[in-house]
């Protein structure tokens, strides 16, 4: 059992972990991802990843104290003439589950006051390797890597 196996099996609940639950996944499946970029206010932050964890949602990074500029008259560069900042989050959503989290996306934000900036960007992904250890599709330069474990050991 894998380890989003078991955190879903503690979730059953989340809409997310169901959707995995219910899947059979291929490695046909790794080459259909799409890569979401979320900016939105930093002050919205905690309020986001607790989103993500009521719908189960673990397949993200997120970059804090970001400096934007959404307009001539709306800027956040941490000053005093711009205060405040934004985060960037980067999702990892299988494509078939797209439309759904640009729904979820959606009402999340009009969960939020008007005036919030919140933006999403929808990039494709070639492939998803998840373990690049085990991945056996992608070769090794042996001479690379005995000079890198030569200089380590050190």
């Amino acid at each position: 059992m894998s380890k989003n196996e078991n955190l879903c099996d503690e979730n059953k609940e989340k809409i997310f972990c169901k959707m995995q639950l219910e899947e059979n996944n291929t490695y046909a499946d790794l080459f259909d991802f799409k890569m979401l970029i979320v900016y939105i206010n930093g002050a919205q932050k905690s309020r986001l990843e607790n989103f993500f964890e009521d719908i189960g949602f673990y397949y993200y990074a997120c970059t804090s104290k970001v400096e934007t500029v959404w307009s001539e008259r709306l800027k956040h560069k941490n000053t005093n003439v711009w205060p405040g900042s934004d985060c960037i989050f980067m999702l990892t959503v299988p494509g078939k589950h797209l439309d759904f989290m640009l729904k979820m996306l959606k009402t999340f934000r009009m969960s939020l006051p008007e005036g919030i900036a919140m933006g999403l960007g929808v990039i494709p992904m070639d492939r998803v390797i998840p373990r690049v250890y085990d991945d056996e599709s992608i070769s090794v330069d042996e001479k690379l890597l005995k000079r890198l474990k030569e200089k380590h050991s050190k």
